[in-house]
């Protein structure tokens, strides 16, 4: 079955290929192109890297197929519609000149087209006064998406609680699409920026799984994993509920995030959360793998600045150094050398440690102290 659906999705890049191909022969209405643009946009919301390399030549096709549309052709109201979804979609502004200058502008609506072309050419005040009451549900399904993410663009940083409703739109009217995929990105971005954790990690969660092959993924997975790393401290059941949250995720991307958030962990100096991350992974991971190594690596690097220092000793002691990345062998080298520095002085005391540190015991307290020196080991990381 697996191979029967790569089969599949192989096909149907081929088709969309063709799509292109004939556009780019110059036949085919403009609102066909933008529809193939679409159906790129959407693939490479699935993963198809091909198709994401195909809409610049795409781009440009449109655009010059609107620019020798006669007065009749805009009298399509899918010509018309098909202008405003391209230029919110970042295509050239000129397409709605073209569409005003031929006077076709109530086919879809002069409000939508004069916001929709203010916001095409960078006059953000004036788009936001036009699009933001424009009711989303009421247009077209095919440009209702479109103009709901716009909205909650226009309003993301005067008004984010508006931006996340109008973002809520977007992904209910373009569900699978790639408007969906930015919107739920667009979504989480603010609200870990308003430093709203629990909707923040509902909605990350929600991203990988529906959309753990996208061209954006990988970003977006490294983004989710610095978050979580950030504020691993500040909620004691933070771990068990990481656990629930990535239950549902595929086992291979499951696997990459855990061992983002302990490899972000670790350069935050957050023990715990990258420990108990590199934990879960080398669950996942099969024996001899490059992945069990990285496990291993980040587990061992945070166990030695606890009071498990001898077992994460132990642990860094067997990672097969040959297995990791350059990166990687930093962090080896680095954590051996704050290991050396633990174990050389083991009952000494700690100059400079804040009043509390005696409570952690002489081996925890000196491990937090030579922990600082882990940014000059790996060449200035940021903590």
């Amino acid at each position: 079955m697996r191979r029967l659906l790569q089969l599949a999705g192989a096909m149907l890049a081929g088709i969309l290929a063709a799509g292109v191909a004939h556009g780019q022969d110059g036949k085919g209405e403009p609102f066909e192109l933008v529809r193939s643009l679409q159906s790129l946009q959407d693939q490479a919301a699935r993963g198809n890297t091909r198709a994401q390399a195909q809409q610049r030549a795409l781009i440009a096709r449109i655009a010059e197929q609107f620019e020798a549309l006669d007065a009749d052709a805009w009298k399509d109201p899918r010509n018309a519609r098909a202008a405003v979804v391209f230029v919110l979609s970042g295509g050239s502004a000129k397409v709605l000149q073209k569409l005003v200058q031929a006077g076709a502008g109530a086919t879809v609506g002069e409000q939508l087209v004069k916001g929709s072309l203010a916001f095409g050419e960078g006059r953000l005040d004036e788009a936001r006064e036009l699009l933001g009451d424009i009711e989303v549900r009421a247009l077209d399904p095919s440009m209702a998406g479109h103009v709901a993410y716009v909205q909650g663009e226009l309003v993301a940083k005067k008004d984010p609680a508006k931006a996340l409703a109008h973002l809520d739109d977007a992904r209910l009217l373009a569900p699978g699409t790639l408007i969906e995929e930015a919107a739920l990105r667009r979504q989480i971005a603010l609200l870990n920026a308003a430093g709203n954790s629990e909707r923040y990690e509902v909605l990350a969660t929600q991203y990988l799984r529906r959309f753990p092959h996208s061209v954006y993924a990988g970003g977006f997975q490294a983004q989710f994993a610095a978050a979580i790393a950030v504020r691993a401290d500040s909620d004691p059941d933070r771990l068990a509920r990481l656990e629930s949250l990535l239950g549902g995720v595929e086992m291979r991307d499951r696997r990459q995030v855990y061992l983002m958030i302990a490899e972000a962990a670790l350069m935050k100096g957050r023990a715990e959360m990258a420990a108990f991350a590199a934990a879960h992974a080398a669950r996942l991971t099969e024996d001899d793998s490059a992945e069990r190594e990285r496990a291993r690596l980040y587990e061992g690097a945070a166990l030695i600045v606890t009071e498990a220092f001898e077992r994460g000793l132990e642990m860094l002691g067997k990672v097969e150094r040959s297995r990791l990345a350059v990166p990687d062998t930093a962090v080896l080298d680095a954590a051996l050398a704050i290991a050396t520095q633990v174990r050389r002085m083991p009952d000494a005391p700690v100059a400079g440690s804040a009043p509390d540190a005696a409570d952690e015991g002489p081996v925890l307290g000196l491990a937090r102290k030579a922990i600082a020196h882990v940014d000059e080991l790996l060449g200035g990381s940021e903590k």
